[in-house]
């Protein structure tokens, strides 16, 4: 059984304040309203899942709307962090979890 949406969302945010991969300081507003995936042309991997990502999930989750299903953001997030692959791998394998738990 998988853990709670909300739980994952919190372990992720753990390890990237851990990791020190959590930012302070938001992306600007022009970023934030990139329409390309993943805000692909305006930040980086990390930058999205923080503010965008896990952002719009809380948001859903606290206004007890429906959430996505079938998100496959674990491949992106592998090929978006491929050169740090040892480092993050905890943090891959919570975003592949976050995936199925939203199948």
């Amino acid at each position: 059984m998988s853990r709670p949406i909300s739980v994952l969302l919190d372990e992720i945010q753990a390890l990237m304040i851990h990791d020190g991969r959590w930012q302070s300081m938001p992306p600007s507003a022009e970023a934030m309203m990139s329409t390309d995936p993943f805000c692909i042309n305006s930040m980086d991997f990390l930058a999205w899942l923080q503010w965008v990502y896990l952002a719009r999930l809380r948001a859903i989750l606290d206004a007890g709307g429906a959430l996505p299903i079938g998100a496959q953001v674990g491949p992106y997030a592998e090929e978006a962090l491929k050169t740090e692959a040892a480092q993050v791998t905890a943090l891959i394998a919570l975003v592949r979890e976050l995936d199925q738990a939203l199948a």
